[in-house]
């Protein structure tokens, strides 16, 4: 297999909507809502394709874990609590609902805003183990990719600035969250200015 031919067709093709994923296995890129990649992975088992790793896990699975849309955008009014960060007056000032109404803005805004690109990969152009060899492919592409490309590689990377426009579009369409999230945004704020003193 060529490795760089790999590279240049997950890295060059236009991204698809998440809801387009097909459930097929492979290599994929993961792109923000300002149209970069960030990430780079691969489907790690037969019952993950694209469309259940990307569109089910990375977009909407647990904060701390390795959900790549969901860490980042764990963020201003798109923020929860998460064990991870250990900080027990943020769990305390949190409201089960209000994390709920965060959640649901930051999988909407995910799922709206955030694309995916994916190159098929054959289970006959791979040696066996399959899967195994899947992931060695997607170490090869990571170790090809700039720093750009791997921003959101590991579990402890920062999330984003929440891109206020676009979530103000957002809310304007789901009101019913707004009320959540701008309480859920005054707790983010106390802690993000607690972890920065």
């Amino acid at each position: 297999m060529d490795t760089q031919s790999v590279f240049e067709a997950l890295t060059k093709s236009k991204p698809v909507n998440l809801s387009d994923l097909p459930e097929e296995f492979g290599v994929y890129a993961l792109w923000d809502h300002e149209g970069q990649i960030r990430y780079i992975g691969s489907t790690p088992k037969a019952t993950e394709g694209f469309r259940t790793r990307i569109y089910s896990k990375h977009a909407t699975g647990s904060e701390g874990r390795s959900h790549k849309f969901t860490q980042a955008y764990c963020t201003g009014r798109m923020w929860r609590y998460c064990k991870k960060l250990d900080d027990p007056a943020a769990a305390n000032e949190q409201h089960p609902a209000d994390a709920d109404a965060a959640k649901k803005l930051r999988n909407a805004f995910i799922r709206r805003y955030c694309r995916a690109s994916y190159v098929t990969i054959p289970r006959n152009s791979l040696a066996e183990p399959y899967f195994a060899s899947l992931t060695s492919l997607e170490y090869q592409l990571q170790a090809m990719a700039p720093l750009s490309m791997r921003a959101w590689e590991g579990i402890a990377f920062r999330p984003l600035s929440e891109p206020t426009h676009l979530v103000d579009g957002l809310l304007a369409e789901l009101p019913h969250y707004a009320a959540g999230a701008e309480r859920q945004n005054a707790i983010y704020k106390t802690f993000v200015s607690v972890v920065k003193a």
